[in-house]
């Protein structure tokens, strides 16, 4: 099917429009590219795009929006095993696959092998065990995945009803679930893929429970992939999103496997039954997959939100509704671009705003979290607690904004944001689950606010403390770990307008309201006996606070590298201060609560929405260059509405033109079927209506 010809061109054109916004570009585009995206990230895209643009019939995935759960699992398995071909003919590295997953959004079923499966080999076998799996894993002999959540047990990990019980006799570990809620559940690449399954399960040894221990468990032969003795295993069937992932469910039935498949690198079995643990191991290395995945989620959401923002403003810098609403001067009677009104504005630019702070916070973050990687491998495990409480914090404030982002993006695009192809549905659906997986989002808060009550705590009873992020702005505010006994913060006093200009005031609010929330938490569970459970919203409140000073501190880290006279500067120091003062709009209770004279007034509050409202107007005007920075290619996109040439209708149509039911080949036997099945029954199924057939 063909579109009409000698249509009358759209004046002004969303090629145009698009080409306009960039002429307000007041920066090299190529050099924030160079800034916000970290050099490793921008050479590894670059290279695997080429190689996918090289073999379009394989990855294009144009058709993807067409196909049913079936023939998109079909497909992402094809890819799949066609990245592992590139690897093993030296174009891609096993790292530079898993990323081209990433950019291609179709989280094959090979992608737990990759993400847990060999990552736990690594970081937690011996290097016997790593000659026996991790050997055969990295060659794909053999495909993993990684078992932990339960059907009755998520978050809750120390709750885990599976059992590795060690079987003297035999030098034998049996792995047993016990009822159905220890059924093993939602774990990716287990439902059609994986023939070894790396089981979390309470060690059990001498009739005494060591907690939960990774064990390696065969669950399909290697020869004909069918379920070994004692093991049911399957697909948990269609999602929300995220189908191309064959999650799946796993029963163990006394399965036994050799005592050497549990993981021992932290903890140790012997033949006689004696269990050990290198000393200065801290338990919570056994959850070192899940910290890796929490660091992963925290560092990739960035280029994930950077898909929706990129799509979002273009789109509705191009996309034109009513004629002289907005307050820019009307030109020729030309209808509005959307972005110049006040409510997409303020829904879309602080949200490029906080896309560009996780981009600064996932350089920072990267190089923090590699050194406490190098000094837990020297045995030093001082920098593990803080930084697991930061992980936490980062993975939920970074998820929360990600998802709540695309789906503001999908409204911003109006109807057409319904449409699959927009982009940002499957997208949604796909990039849905982080805030669930690898701790629920909710819960994550939890762990965070444990560690900085707990500091508090420490602090009041004159207990040491390590020396971290989180303690330094804890013991600038705290004196004795009060509130009460601390002078009057450097920001009291500044007026708004102050407080915009300079940022380390804006860093000292922000860590102020965190440590004023943690000393009141303190206060109210151990003064005032408030309960875990009423503690809980509280909690919900100082881990997103805690989250906004490392976001905000990480971002001014990350801009500091670059030289006093660099021209990125001014646009830099907007969106920062434009997310400084996001933050105060969105949280006034958590201002007017601050104590004595760093309360907030109504007029000071007043003062930061006008604020704000200015900064996003400035920013708005930067909005195509900054998403260009991001350098999401139309690949990448897969969207009709955020296309970088800005084709936009011409290419909404086509789209729709090339699904099966509107070509001429299937589509047309298709409506000839359902017209004879169904329409021709209902018009001409009755007298009255043969009748009327042949007026």
């Amino acid at each position: 099917m063909l579109p009409p010809r000698d249509l009358e061109p759209v004046v002004p054109s969303t090629i145009d429009a698009l080409a306009a916004e960039r002429t307000k570009a007041q920066f090299s585009v190529a050099e924030m590219n160079r800034f916000i995206v970290d050099e490793k990230t921008r050479v590894k895209t670059a290279k695997i795009e080429r190689i996918l643009a090289a073999e379009p019939e394989m990855f294009n995935l144009r058709n993807v929006y067409f196909m049913s759960r079936k023939e998109k699992l079909d497909h992402a398995l094809k890819i799949g095993a066609r990245l592992i071909e590139l690897m093993r003919e030296g174009k891609l590295t096993s790292e530079e696959i898993s990323y081209a997953d990433f950019i291609l959004d179709i989280n094959g079923p090979f992608g737990l092998h990759r993400a847990m499966f060999i990552p736990t080999l690594q970081s937690q076998a011996t290097p016997e065990q790593q000659e026996l799996f991790l050997k055969p894993a990295l060659k794909y002999e053999i495909l993993g995945c990684y078992a932990q959540t339960e059907i009755g047990h998520g978050s809750n990990v120390q709750g885990l009803e599976t059992t590795c019980t060690f079987i003297p006799e035999t030098d034998e570990f049996e792995v047993h679930m016990p009822n159905i809620r220890a059924c093993k559940w939602w774990v990716g690449s287990l439902g059609i893929s994986a023939t070894h399954a790396m089981v979390m399960a309470q060690l059990i040894v001498g009739g005494k429970s060591y907690g939960p221990n990774p064990i390696v468990v065969p669950i399909r032969s290697t020869v004909d992939h069918m379920p070994l003795s004692g093991v049911t295993v399957g697909d948990i069937g269609p999602k929300f999103g995220f189908n191309t992932m064959d999650n799946g469910f796993l029963m163990l039935d006394h399965v036994r496997v050799p005592r050497v498949n549990l993981m021992q690198r932290y903890i140790s079995v012997s033949r006689e039954g004696k269990v050990s643990r290198p000393a200065n191991v801290d338990p919570k290395v056994t959850y070192g997959t899940m910290m890796l995945v929490r660091a992963e989620i925290a560092r990739n959401m960035c280029s994930v939100l950077a898909r929706a923002t990129t799509i979002a403003l273009r789109y509705t810098s191009v996309r034109r509704q009513f004629a002289g609403i907005s307050d820019k001067p009307l030109t020729n009677n030309v209808e509005s671009p959307v972005l110049d009104y006040g409510m997409v504005q303020y829904r879309l630019v602080p949200l490029l705003a906080q896309n560009y702070a996780m981009f600064g916070v996932a350089q920072v973050y990267s190089e923090l979290y590699d050194e406490c990687m190098r000094e837990m491998d020297k045995g030093n495990f001082g920098l593990l607690k803080e930084l697991h409480a930061t992980t936490c914090g980062l993975k939920r404030w970074t998820s929360d904004v990600t998802i709540r982002g695309i789906d503001t993006c999908r409204h911003v695009c109006g109807g057409h944001g319904f449409s699959q192809f927009s982009g940002l549905n499957e997208f949604f659906g796909n990039a849905y689950p982080n805030i669930i997986w690898e701790g629920d989002n909710y819960v994550l808060s939890q762990q965070t606010s444990r560690f900085l009550v707990t500091q508090v705590r420490s602090l009041r009873k004159g207990k040491p403390v390590a020396d971290n992020q989180t303690t330094q702005y804890l013991r600038k505010h705290l004196v004795n770990g009060r509130l009460s006994e601390a002078p009057a913060p450097s920001f009291v006093g500044r007026s708004i307008a102050l407080l915009a200009a300079e940022y380390e005031a804006q860093l000292d609010l922000l860590s102020y309201r965190a440590a004023a929330m943690a000393s009141d938490l303190a206060d109210q569970m151990d003064e005032h006996g408030q309960s875990w459970n009423r503690s809980l919203v509280a909690m919900q409140r100082l881990c997103d606070a805690h989250s906004d000073y490392i976001v905000a501190l990480y971002f001014r880290r990350h801009i500091g590298t670059l030289q006093l006279s660099s021209p990125l500067l001014p646009v830099l120091n907007k969106i920062a201060t434009l997310l400084f003062l996001y933050v105060l709009e969105q949280h006034p209770s958590d201002l007017f609560r601050l104590p004595g004279s760093a309360a907030f007034t109504s007029a000071q509050i007043n003062q930061i929405e006008v604020l704000l409202a200015n900064a996003i107007e400035e920013v708005r005007e930067q909005a195509i260059p900054l998403v260009d920075a991001f350098g999401m290619s139309d690949l990448r996109l897969n969207s009709a509405l955020g296309r970088s040439d800005g084709k936009v209708y011409e290419d909404y149509l086509q789209w729709a033109m090339e699904d099966p039911l509107n070509t001429d080949d299937t589509g047309k036997a298709i409506r000839k079927e359902w017209f004879e099945k169904y329409y021709k029954p209902v018009m001409h199924g009755t007298e009255t209506s043969k009748k009327t057939a042949k007026l």
